[in-house]
């Protein structure tokens, strides 16, 4: 089976609640999809979902990869091992013997940024910061090709985020890691990601997509600014979080609900403009939505008023 993770038509409710609707994914080796959207859109619901933490009812889910790893929203080190331990937790739960787990879990302690002392400190007398570093040493040290990541870098302070985030980006280019994660953070969401997908709630589905052309780790720090600015003109964006449309904002959505808009392409410069030679033929107005005076996103969720919020996930 060929590495990668693709979703088409999926459906989820808890008793008479919808929570996902109609949700297509793809997800190849080596890549980073982003799932970004309001409190109780059902992004955590789809991540326990590829994770096999929930029994898909509707749709097609197929995971191709063979060792995937979870990242929670807190670090979950159990407060009765030391961080070492803590690491090589997973290993120990895959049998690996003793000695060449230990090896495996400091290695990787090491490339994360965490030191002899701190290896033998129980989770309680580590910062915040170095918490989250031991979990994405255990989450690593199980050499997986799928991470799914629930929001880990959330409290943390921008320094320790930005050097989590290089950890990541370095890993996974040496290792073809393929990474699905949720987060509220645009910005985080545009540093990371090569494809986001917006989603709205009641029920959740995703409203809007854009592809990342410039790999990760090549993008400036004025490029993520910009392509954060971008995202937020956009109207289903704008909707799915409840926000104010911009008065300039631009129109890029299509006829099904969702939108392609590639960002910092070579013809970047002129799709920031709005001229008709820069948008995606994914994001071309179809015939119907030519007429409809406020642009082809009239007939997407993109023109309705934001849904009231449903399910808490």
């Amino acid at each position: 089976m060929t590495r990668a993770l693709a979703i088409r038509g999926l459906d989820h409710a808890y008793a008479l609640r919808s929570v996902l609707e109609g949700i297509d994914l793809d997800l190849p080796a080596g890549r980073t999809v982003a799932l970004v959207g309001p409190s109780g859109c059902g992004k955590t619901t789809l991540l326990h979902l590829c994770a096999g933490l929930l029994t898909v009812q509707n749709g097609t889910l197929a995971n191709g990869f063979l060792r995937p790893a979870v990242m929670f929203q807190q670090p979950r080190l159990l407060p009765w091992k030391t961080t070492r331990d803590n690491i090589a937790l997973g290993l120990k739960a895959l049998g690996v013997p003793a000695g060449e787990r230990r090896a495996r879990a400091e290695a990787m302690a090491r490339s994360v940024g965490l030191d002899e002392l701190a290896l033998g400190q129980f989770p309680n007398a580590l910062s915040g910061g170095m918490q989250s570093r031991a979990a994405l040493a255990r989450a690593l040290a199980l050499g997986p090709d799928l991470l799914l990541m629930d929001e880990p870098f959330s409290a943390l302070d921008i320094g320790l985020k930005a050097q989590l985030h290089r950890l990541l980006l370095d890993h996974q280019a040496e290792h073809g890691l393929a990474v699905l994660m949720i987060t509220h953070d645009l910005m985080e969401a545009v540093r990371l990601a090569d494809t986001i997908l917006v989603m709205a709630a009641d029920p959740g589905r995703i409203v809007f997509r854009a592809e990342l052309p410039v790999p990760a780790r090549r993008r400036s720090e004025a490029e993520v600014y910009r392509s954060t600015a971008e995202l937020l003109r956009q109207p289903a964006v704008c909707a799915s979080f409840g926000l104010d449309l911009p008065a300039e904002a631009g129109n890029n959505g299509n006829g099904d609900g969702a939108a392609v808009v590639p960002l910092f392409s070579p013809e970047s410069a002129c799709a920031a403009s709005g001229a008709p030679s820069c948008v995606s033929s994914a994001a071309a107005p179809s015939p119907a939505s030519a007429a409809c005076p406020s642009g082809p996103a009239c007939a997407t969720d993109a023109g309705k008023a934001p849904r009231k919020k449903g399910f808490s996930c």
